[in-house]
């Protein structure tokens, strides 16, 4: 029902088009500006606790600690490859069609000073101005400073605050939960708005680019670089694969990553031979935090659609979003639309109009089904990996 509403919503903002009415264009401009607003509201918080109660959920003990660090690394190795793929695909293919490479590299010069001036910048140095200033960044790196330091806590402290973060986290995902019942009507205000704006038909073809991009990053993630990580170690890519598929299935129609874990877990043990006790503490936390696709998502959604709005990278900015990719992807712990509410943030802190975030909407399902198969996908090529490596140990 909820993809047959929207198609409808693209019908209508044709029709609204067409019918040319400024009445009609006025009224989708103002549902726009106001789910514009609410989704300022909502990303900034929601990223934070979905961060911190990430982190403070994590169980530092015994020779868990161990088998952690080895979980964190991949978790991290896969993930930056994942974001550095992502950028050479952005390059690559250039979306916005503006020859990217070669403006950038012409004004990498003049830019690196006020560019590191302004991440100076972004460094907080009081809580609250952080949420004030839309500060993205600096939300994230008090995150996870508060996340890392919630575990080094004793067990008893640390389980009231995961709890406190948790309860907060969900109470906020409710009201998310609830802004996106609306989403027909934004995506017919956006479209509607988009329309009215265009001055020719170069858009539609941008985010066709656009869409190649992220999925042509992702396949390449997927189908090269991890079953090749698993051959460097000694792993038959083909066989994994065999033995995951019914967890593949699941979760690229279900788009989630946390409702296929049983699935994976079954999986896993069963079929690939995984043992329970490195596959049931393994998994749980490559599903919360190893976002291979969705650190691809946000590298390419935050570039292209600044740059549509006339904002230019340098080569060193591009380098250094490699890593904020990355640090957003894993923070990114069960929040629906995820992916997409990390762009968001990070596009409303750079004050980039998020008109073109409308457009994104209708083809994110696509996008989004894509992304947590390849997701749960990392997960097992993860816990597959440290398996051979526990082996190899003992």
């Amino acid at each position: 029902m909820h993809k047959f509403a929207i198609l409808f919503s693209i019908l209508f903002a044709i029709v609204a088009y067409y019918l040319n009415n400024e009445v009609v264009f006025e009224i989708a401009k103002l549902f726009s500006d106001i789910f514009i607003s609410l989704l300022k509201l909502i990303s900034l918080p929601l990223v934070f606790l979905s961060i911190v109660s990430t982190i403070s959920g994590l169980k530092d003990s015994i020779e868990i600690k161990v088998l952690l660090k080895k979980t964190l690394f991949y978790t991290l190795l896969t993930t930056i490859i994942a974001a550095f793929i992502a950028l050479s695909f952005y390059l690559l293919i250039d979306p916005v069609r503006k020859n990217f490479i070669s403006n950038t590299i012409e004004s990498v010069s003049d830019s690196n000073y006020n560019y590191f001036s302004y991440l100076k910048s972004l460094i907080p140095s009081n809580f609250v101005q952080v949420f004030l200033e839309n500060n993205v960044i600096g939300s994230i790196l008090i995150a996870f400073l508060m996340g890392g330091a919630i575990i080094s806590l004793q067990r008893e402290k640390q389980d009231i605050l995961h709890r406190v973060f948790s309860a907060l986290f969900d109470t906020l995902l409710k009201i998310a939960q609830g802004l996106l019942k609306f989403i027909p009507l934004a995506v017919w205000s956006f479209i509607t708005c988009f329309l009215h704006e265009l001055k020719g038909g170069s858009e539609f073809y941008n985010l066709l680019w656009y869409f190649t991009c992220i999925m042509s990053a992702n396949f390449v993630q997927a189908f090269l670089i991890l079953p090749l990580l698993m051959w460097y170690k000694g792993i038959s890519p083909i066989q994994t694969l065999k033995g995951v598929m019914p967890a593949l299935t699941l979760a690229f129609f279900s788009k989630s990553s946390s409702a296929t874990l049983p699935t994976t877990i079954d999986c896993v043990q069963n079929k690939l031979k995984v043992p329970k006790k490195l596959s049931s503490f393994i998994l749980p936390i490559c599903t919360t935090i190893n976002m291979n696709a969705c650190a691809a998502f946000i590298l390419i959604t935050v570039m292209f659609v600044a740059e549509m709005n006339g904002h230019t990278f340098s080569l060193s900015e591009m380098f250094i979003w490699i890593f904020l990719a990355t640090g957003a992807a894993i923070g990114n712990a069960g929040v629906p639309m995820g992916c997409y509410f990390m762009a968001t943030s990070y596009l409303v802190s750079m004050n980039v109009p998020l008109y073109i975030m409308g457009l994104i909407l209708p083809i994110y399902t696509i996008i989004d089904m894509c992304e947590t198969a390849i997701n749960v996908w990392s997960d097992v090529c993860v816990t597959q990996i440290i398996n051979k490596e526990c082996k190899g140990e003992t």
